[in-house]
């Protein structure tokens, strides 16, 4: 079944997108596989392992989690509530940084404006009614009472006061070991100049078209109104 799923992601022609696409290995616009950036002190097969799983998702912050539609719900219906909902908002800044998040590297806001919140609620709210929630939910290992009661009700455990918004870099590493601090140090090398005028203007529908395989980039749906799909 397919799963659709509405992130943050960097408009495609933009640097920030083909800065994390390199570091991912994958470009989930347009299909493409740039190569990884060298990171010393960590060896190319070991970076693949731990970049390979953020890869698979493509370059994002998750707003509202993988989802199938219902059963009556297309596609076209799907990129048009989410024009819809992004043509209610205005573009707002986003500082970001290179930081951890329990056991692995993102990229993080230091103070996450008002907007990023409201946004991602939306996201949550309005996609809500065009999924499908005719098969239980399971249950999920690791979650405080809060964080299931969300997980019952919306799917995903990291919404609302729960959320935290942020791109991934890496699998789970030893905060403390040598790699850790070879990814981070390289992260910050590889983004350097490209995190303090980062622009929120905009949500990506991504698409995983078969369970299992990658996510692609389906439209950019812009505050202005515009929406730009890919690989069509």
């Amino acid at each position: 079944m397919m799963r659709y799923a509405l992130y943050y992601a960097p408009r495609p022609d933009s640097a920030l997108w083909s800065a994390g696409c390199r570091w991912l290995g994958r470009d989930a616009a347009s299909g493409g596989l740039p190569p990884r950036p060298e990171v010393d002190g960590v060896g190319a097969v070991e970076f693949a392992a731990l970049t390979g799983a953020a890869a698979r998702y493509g370059w994002h912050a998750t707003l509202k989690a993988p989802f199938a539609p219902g059963p009556d719900v297309g596609e076209d219906a799907l990129l048009r509530r989410t024009a819809e909902l992004a043509a209610g908002f205005e573009r707002f800044a986003l500082p970001l940084r290179v930081d951890w998040l329990d056991r692995f590297l993102a990229l993080r806001p230091a103070a996450p404006p008002p907007e990023l919140a409201e946004l991602a609620a939306a996201c949550t709210v309005a996609l809500a009614p065009l999924a499908d929630r005719g098969e239980p939910i399971k249950a999920r290992d690791g979650l405080d009472a809060r964080q299931r009661a969300l997980y019952r009700r919306w799917g995903y455990p990291y919404v609302f006061e729960q959320f935290r918004f942020h791109l991934t870099l890496s699998a789970d590493v030893e905060r403390d070991s040598a790699t850790a601090r070879a990814l981070e140090l390289g992260a910050r090398r590889h983004f350097d100049g490209l995190l303090d005028d980062v622009v929120v203007d905009g949500i990506a529908l991504f698409v995983e078209p078969e369970a299992g395989g990658p996510f692609r980039c389906l439209a950019y749906c812009g505050f202005d109104g515009e929406v730009r799909r890919h690989g069509d």
